[in-house]
């Protein structure tokens, strides 16, 4: 509905208001419990059930007709004083805006419902000034902006940084609940802008702009990190139902290991919900937040289990019998869809039985094989009966409005069905979606995971869930994924713990990670919220251009990745997942040509570094792939200059500097680069063997952020150690244990150019921030 035409309805029932006062007489009547001239609290009898947004006029003191003798008053006629927009509600009382007044309401005022009157609503709106965020190179601060809506409508908010790509910092969530968020500011000093775009149900929007600033701060050694982010195998469980709770944060209910999972705002840091041992679920089915209590609907147990949010139980209601859905109105009505019963069980929010809604059979109000409901912010039911090939509906008052019969495939029969902005949407089992029209027609048919070409064999769908912002989660239990749909039905990523099995990775300035699957010859884009968002490249044979590629690199910003091959010795590079690669490089002796590369790195200027180990030499090569120099000896030797058994490099962002790690002598090298003069001068050696500060045994990683910090991750000592090259000597810093860092082994280190990094096992990836 839009505002325009709402405000049109609403001036038109102001004028009105006497035709209002004759119409209200015949409605239940409430009392004002507390008012003022923004705000009231109304109190009804339970009843009556008013909604969120529902119109309520408050009548107060009028005209008193007297008798013409005695004086005595007859007749007290009551005075249209104000109206309010119902907006939620607190200890069972119904909370409202003021929309229009003649007087500030005040306790002990009438207030009759308006249930044919439309409600005015306001757009999202600032209710201060947006503080300026200020943090120092590489630090992450919470970000929180005075964004309200006047209506108390639920919100969406997008987040975005404007500014030089991958060099504005990174966001920990793209989309949240809340005004909140956090910042990890770049590497750089500098500048860029928060664009925050909040929008309500109805489509209004409020877009507001954020200054963000990054400053210098040397004093990196004070520094501890923190876990942002769990990705892989272990680290990230699968979910077969999804919800969200006011927070913005996601439930996860796994449905096989009889588990409920929390993830962020930003799908970082799942934690597994802990319940009480001794009444946790036996067989849950579906679950819902209400209120900061979670209401797991529990097969085994035949009903719902209510918990706090520490885990411990609160009560339990409903007797049924073989439940499989659950949907909670606004006011706290709760739904099951329970075919054993012989329809939807409807309870109060305190638990009691109010009513059964249809019965076993083909008639009229009658279902065969219920399985999933949905409830639409208006109240209105929706009932999925694949059995019957149709979805019954109930309007607010839960009477019987017409069914939908279904074009149903008994190949691919509806699997669930949600309430979305452009309509309702029918998900089957191959994963595609239909949506219908208010008529009950599919008018639009969204392809499924299967056909978005981001993973192989996805498995069978089994539910969905559509956020505020429109967009659609769909799971696919045989796998633990979840697929990410647009508002507009397009498949935009996929999440899910199978999924990290890349053997090498680079990570750029905006927070994605670029992974190369050696075993597969391919490609995946990660995005900062771990959700994969796009694979390819492929082999020779089947039309690519990967042999054997051993090693990956990315720009800081993101903008290109370039891949080593070490069977055809070129380089791969890559601007975009469609647009067709360049591929430069050769065998060979001389420039430009490789015998045995073994590592690539890139900088901010697009150039790339490829490290040879039998020529003891790193090759540079300019955006467009033509060879620029060469530093280190063509032989190998033990001038400070030259390289023995050469096996790992890092390159600083900006170009100035590379560092190299020669496993013969335990040291790394550092080599000044001079472009103007082409050529790379040694500088000094650090290291040597030992597990002192400062020292190596058998590094498995060598990274380089935009501070110019050497990182360098040794898998025999167990941990990350943070040195200071900058100058001519290398200063230990910070180091971090294996354990410290949440894994059992080092195995896996990216390291982002704005200081995040990520450690790992083969399967799984742990992410830190300053």
């Amino acid at each position: 509905m839009r505002l325009a035409p709402l405000l049109a309805l609403f001036a038109v029932a102001v004028v009105a208001a006497a035709g209002a006062a004759a119409d209200a007489a015949e409605l239940p009547l409430g009392v004002v419990e507390q008012g003022d001239a923004q705000q009231v609290v109304l109190r009804f009898d339970p009843s009556v059930r008013l909604l969120p947004g529902s119109m309520v006029a408050i009548y107060g003191p009028g005209q008193v007709e007297k008798h013409p003798l005695t004086k005595e008053a007859i007749i007290e006629a009551r005075a249209l004083v104000a109206k309010a927009q119902v907006i939620g509600m607190q200890d069972m009382r119904l909370r409202g805006r003021v929309t229009w007044s003649s007087v500030p309401p005040t306790a002990g005022m009438d207030a009759v419902p308006l249930p044919n009157e439309a409600a005015p609503n306001a757009a999202p709106a600032l209710t201060g000034a947006a503080a300026e965020i200020t943090a120092v190179v590489e630090a992450t601060v919470r970000v929180q902006v005075p964004i309200s809506d006047p209506d108390g409508d639920a919100l969406s908010i997008a987040w975005a940084v404007e500014g030089a790509s991958g060099q504005g910092g990174t966001l920990g969530a793209r989309l949240t609940t809340l005004p909140e968020n956090t910042w990890t500011a770049p590497g750089k000093a500098g500048d860029a802008t928060l664009v925050v775009t909040a929008r309500d149900v109805w489509g209004q929007e409020l877009v507001t702009k954020v200054h963000l600033t990054a400053k210098a701060d040397d004093d990196w050694r004070k520094r501890e990190p923190k876990i942002f982010a769990r990705f892989g195998a272990v680290k990230q469980p699968g979910a077969t139902r999804l919800t969200r709770d006011a927070d913005g944060g996601w439930w996860g209910l796994d449905e096989s290991a009889v588990a409920l999972h929390h993830f962020a705002p930003g799908w970082s840091l799942p934690t597994t919900f802990a319940f009480a041992v001794d009444k946790a679920p036996r067989r849950p089915v579906a679950v819902r937040v209400f209120r900061k209590e979670l209401l797991v609907l529990d097969a085994k147990r035949a009903g719902v289990l209510v918990y706090g949010m520490d885990g411990n139980p609160k009560r339990d209601f409903g007797a049924c019998s073989s439940p499989t859905d659950l949907a909670i109105a606004a006011d706290g009505t709760v739904f099951i869809a329970d075919q054993g019963a012989g329809g939807v069980l409807v309870h109060e929010a305190n638990g009691a039985f109010r009513a059964r809604l249809g019965m076993p059979g083909a008639g009229d109000q009658g279902f065969e094989g219920l399985t999933r409901i949905a409830l639409a912010p208006g109240g209105e039911l929706y009932c999925l009966d694949p059995a019957l090939g149709q979805i019954a509906r109930f309007d607010r008052f839960q009477r019987r409005l017409d069914t939908w019969k279904l074009q149903l495939d008994a190949r691919n029969l509806p699997v669930d069905l949600a309430l979305h902005p452009r309509g309702v949407l029918v998900l089957l089992a191959n994963g595609a979606v239909q949506l219908l029209n208010p008529k009950g027609q599919a008018t639009e048919a969204w392809k499924g995971l299967g056909e978005a070409g981001l993973t192989d064999r996805p498995g069978a769908a089994s539910s969905m869930f559509v956020d505020a912002s429109g967009e659609v989660l769909v799971a696919y239990p045989d796998y633990g994924l979840i697929a990410r749909h647009g508002a507009d039905g397009i498949v935009t990523g996929v999440r899910g713990p199978g999924l990290w099995e890349p053997a090498r990775f680079a990570a750029d300035g905006l927070g994605r990670l670029h992974g190369l699957d050696t075993d597969k010859l391919s490609l995946s884009t990660f995005d900062a919220e771990g959700w994969k968002v796009a694979r390819y490249g492929s082999s020779v044979k089947t039309g690519g251009y990967f042999v054997e590629p051993i090693a990956i690199a990315a720009t800081p910003d993101g903008s290109a990745l370039v891949v080593l091959d070490a069977s055809v010795m070129n380089v791969v590079r890559f601007t975009g997942p469609k647009d067709k690669p360049l591929v430069f490089a050769q065998p060979g002796k001389n420039g430009g040509q490789f015998q045995k590369p073994i590592a690539i790195a890139m900088d901010a200027e697009g150039r790339t570094y490829v490290l040879d180990a039998k020529q003891h030499r790193v090759q540079v090569f300019d955006a467009k792939g033509a060879y620029l120099f060469a530093f280190g000896r063509y032989e190998k030797g033990k001038q400070a200059d030259e390289l023995i058994d050469p096996t790992m490099m890092a390159v600083s962002p900006a170009g100035d500097a590379a560092y190299i790690y020669d496993y013969d002598t335990y040291e790394v090298k550092k080599f000044a680069l001079d472009f103007a003069k082409t050529q790379g001068t040694h500088v000094n050696n650090a290291g040597g063997k030992g597990d002192g500060p400062g020292q190596f045994r058998s590094p498995v990683a060598l990274a380089c952020d935009r501070l110019g910090l050497l990182y360098v991750a040794d898998g025999s000592r167990g941990d990350v150690q943070v040195l200071d090259f900058r100058g001519s000597n290398a200063v230990a810093g910070t180091a971090r244990k294996a354990a410290d860092l949440g894994i059992k082994r080092i195995e896996r280190f990216i390291l982002a150019p704005d200081g995040q990094f990520y450690v790992g096992s083969s399967a799984d990836l742990v992410g830190w921030r300053w």
